[in-house]
């Protein structure tokens, strides 16, 4: 049975902090351990060419840096309809997100649950580290995502340096 739950994680590795989507994306591959499976995807800059990707699943939670307004490595969650309003003044990949996310609601395909967990960075200019800003917050955008996945059903394990999992939950 495929999964029914896709982590898409967003940004642009050349870009500092917009980097931190696919980060975190990364990192739960690497860390955690998923009943029922979902897939971890690395999302880049695609926008619109990840219609057909989306179009399988009922739950789709996307990881990107996003400029709320706020100040630097504040976490950021919206849901369903909230998600495009929150994307107004991003960058480019941004635009692509809110025009996948109408297309697939005028094809018909638009996963039951849609959610985009954000953090606002503090640079986006070019360079391949996250601000020091954003990396003391990964662990709360991942606590985010992981608590979003949680109340989607999904159970957690952490994965030890093997690859295999743990008894312990998280």
């Amino acid at each position: 049975m495929a999964s029914k739950v896709c982590v898409i994680g967003l940004g642009n590795m050349l870009m500092q902090d917009d980097a931190v989507g696919l980060r975190v994306a990364e990192a739960l591959k690497e860390t955690c351990r998923f009943e029922p499976p979902i897939d971890l995807v690395d999302g880049g800059t695609a926008g619109l060419d990840l219609l057909p990707l989306i179009e399988g699943y009922e739950m789709v939670l996307f990881v990107d840096a996003i400029d709320a307004g706020e100040p630097p490595g504040t976490v950021v969650t919206a849901e369903g309809d909230a998600v495009p309003s929150v994307l107004t003044a991003c960058s480019a990949h941004h635009a692509g997100l809110s025009d996948l996310l109408f297309a697939a609601r005028l094809s018909g395909h638009l996963p039951a649950h849609v959610c985009l967990v954000g953090i606002q960075p503090e640079s986006v200019d070019i360079g391949l580290c996250l601000t020091e800003t954003i990396k003391k917050r990964l662990d709360l955008l991942s606590a985010t995502v992981l608590e979003r996945l949680q109340e989607w059903g999904v159970k957690l394990s952490a994965r030890n340096s093997s690859g295999h999992s743990s008894s312990q939950d998280m």
